[in-house]
């Protein structure tokens, strides 16, 4: 009899560690998936953010009144949105789409064109870099 009584409780402790074996595993699925799930999600915004950056384009009539290698201006004051770095100028918000270059100071005279398809923030005093930029919703 206590034999049977030892075999039973060894046989249900193994019973008994292969469903927490079981439920564990299951967990780790469904934490896997709700990872998936916001890195779509993120994905998801990101690539919307993206699509309306890439949507807004000044006119042309615009842009010539107030863009361009003749109407430079002082980046000024940078101001961070969504954890985006921006500014405003001609009536748009500029979302910084690469680092502040060194050695530029944002009271120098800048300009803005349009070159390859997509804007540029150029700087008077550096000639040869350019800061890329979208044009913010």
């Amino acid at each position: 009899m206590k034999r049977f009584a030892a075999v039973s409780t060894i046989c249900a402790l193994f019973l008994f560690a292969g469903a927490i074996s079981a439920f564990a595993q299951d967990e780790h699925q469904e934490k896997k998936e709700e990872v998936r799930q916001e890195e779509k999600h993120d994905q998801h915004v990101e690539e919307k953010r993206a699509d309306e950056h890439a949507a807004r384009r000044i006119s042309d009539e615009h842009f010539r009144a107030h863009f361009g290698r003749e109407h430079h201006f002082a980046v000024g004051r940078v101001a961070v949105v969504n954890g985006e770095r921006r500014f405003a100028y001609g009536g748009y918000n500029f979302v910084f789409a690469q680092p502040w270059p060194a050695g530029w100071a944002y009271t120098d005279d800048c300009y803005i064109d349009y070159v390859d398809g997509g804007y540029f923030l150029f700087n008077v005093r550096h000639p040869g870099v350019r800061i890329a930029l979208t044009v913010a919703p």
